[in-house]
């Protein structure tokens, strides 16, 4: 490797750029189902509660093998294994572009996407940041913000290449993408410390702690970790319930399907805004008025969709994508530093990795459980006012354990 490529490698700023480009893809991979819902819908007659179930294989699938990718960490380091997972999902998304049935979408982008996706996933660039920053929600911020450009970039892009060719263009254009970004960046940054900062190996009694029946034990002994493994399932239920069917519901208001994937898409830009704004935020005020800010957001923006359709101007629904991500754009980086300050440092790898579990669950369970309610109903009211009562207990949930939390740090 030439020196000059050897000092960029162990370059913090460098690191966290590499971070931005690698969640810019996983942006771009992430915030497109919205479009791609619609896109296989109308080319193959598919529902959408049978679309939305390869978006539940996907999360579930790779929130499963998560303890896998972990085991392979340990074993042959992060730089290697993201770059192996970046073959693996380039395979996945491939393979998604030639499926002709429910069951090969299941099996390529569900089983083999799914689990090469976590090659840019926040669980292990928020790991980087936080072992080579001192303001670790700030650089979590400026690494997760990527994948608010990358909404912002590809949808529009996306949208155009599904127009001229079709939807399975659009996802080896994907895999295109994860090859040229993400391989390179992962197989030479992707370090999960500093050079010389490397943590000693565990002492023979804390081997137990990186057992996931460890992780359950710890989790189902403290009512704290209960509460916030209960918060670790809904809240990404909820977001990815709204967020997987943004272009759907926009159409379904009356608005036009190429302004309502602008209107998506401009998520991704006020996405990016966001978290940087709530990263400063964590780091100089704390979780517990960051996730307070963030609750009455949340909320304001169910009820900014629920009244579009009774509202006689579309002008409102300019405010959408400031309120949406005020609500959501923070959620990892909040839950990452809340698990910092309750979970036992000497157990926390094995108890974050299964909140993480949860958090996947979550977001395989969000598309489905919502397009089976649209599609039982033909609406979007009533599935919406029900997501609103889920999304309003656990953010309460989560400010009393911030609370909480603040009061254990400042002790």
């Amino acid at each position: 490797m030439p020196s000059f490529l050897r000092r960029l490698q162990v370059a913090p700023w460098a690191v966290a750029a590499a971070g931005f480009a690698m969640m810019f893809a996983s942006g771009a991979i992430w915030g497109s189902f919205t479009l791609f819902l619609v896109a296989i819908e109308a080319d193959t007659g598919w529902s959408k509660t049978t679309i939305a179930l390869g978006f539940t294989v996907f999360t579930f699938f790779g929130a499963c093998t998560a303890p896998v990718t972990g085991w392979l960490t340990d074993r042959h380091g992060a730089q290697a294994t993201l770059a192996g997972l970046t073959l693996v999902f380039a395979l996945g998304l491939g393979l998604a572009a030639l499926a002709d049935s429910p069951l090969a979408f299941y099996a390529s982008f569900g089983m083999l996407g799914g689990f090469g996706a976590q090659c840019c996933g926040s669980y292990t660039l928020f790991t980087v940041a936080g072992n080579w920053f001192r303001r670790p929600a700030t650089a979590m911020a400026i690494m997760d913000s990527g994948s608010g450009i990358g909404t912002l970039v590809s949808l529009p892009v996306l949208r155009l290449i599904i127009e001229a060719h079709s939807w399975r263009a659009a996802y080896l254009a994907l895999a295109i993408l994860a090859l040229v970004v993400v391989l390179p960046l992962a197989a030479v940054f992707m370090r999960l410390h500093p050079p010389g900062r490397e943590p000693p190996p565990p002492a023979d009694g804390h081997v137990a702690h990186r057992s996931p029946l460890a992780a359950v034990g710890a989790i189902s002994a403290s009512p704290v970790l209960r509460w916030l493994a209960i918060v670790h399932l809904l809240a990404p239920m909820t977001f990815h319930a709204i967020g997987s069917h943004q272009v759907a519901y926009f159409q379904d208001a009356g608005m036009r399907q190429d302004v309502a994937v602008l209107l998506v898409a401009t998520t991704g830009f006020t996405f990016f805004a966001g978290r940087l704004a709530f990263g400063a935020l964590i780091d100089a005020r704390g979780i517990a008025t960051a996730g307070a800010i963030k609750a009455v957001a949340a909320i304001a923006t169910l009820g900014l969709m629920l009244a579009l359709p009774l509202l006689a101007s579309a002008a409102p629904s300019y405010a959408y994508p400031v309120l949406f991500a005020i609500g959501f754009s923070s959620t990892g980086i909040l839950f990452t530093n809340a698990a910092r300050l309750l979970i036992d440092p000497a157990s926390f790898n094995a108890v974050f990795g299964a909140m993480r579990l949860l958090y996947g669950t979550g977001v395989a369970l969000g598309p489905p459980a919502m397009a089976a309610m649209v599609d039982a109903t033909g609406r979007f009211d009533l599935p919406l006012a029900l997501v609103g009562v889920v999304l309003l207990f656990h953010h309460v949930a989560f400010v009393a354990l911030a609370r909480g939390a603040g009061r254990r740090g400042a002790k």
